[in-house]
C-alpha cells in the first residue's frame, strides 16, 4: 500500500479497510487545516461510500449508458 494503490487484506474486515482507506485520502488529499485533525473529514468519506456501496444490477447500469 505504499504506492498508493489499495489492496484488500483478507485478515483484516473490510469495514476497517474502507475506514483507513478513508483516514489515508483525508490525510494525504486533504487542505492544510483538515489534516490537523482528519478523522471528520474520513467519517463524511465513510459516510459517503457506505451510502454509494449499493451496486446497481447490470442492466440497470448498462441502460444507463
Amino acid at each position: 500500500m505504499l504506492d498508493g494503490k489499495f489492496e484488500p487484506n483478507s485478515d483484516v474486515a473490510a469495514d476497517i479497510q474502507i475506514r483507513l482507506e478513508c483516514i489515508r485520502l483525508a490525510t494525504e488529499f486533504g487542505v492544510e487545516n483538515d489534516r490537523k485533525d482528519p478523522l471528520p473529514i474520513a467519517k463524511k468519506y465513510y459516510d459517503w461510500v457506505k451510502q454509494n456501496s449499493q451496486r446497481q444490477s447490470k442492466r440497470t447500469a448498462k441502460s444507463k449508458v
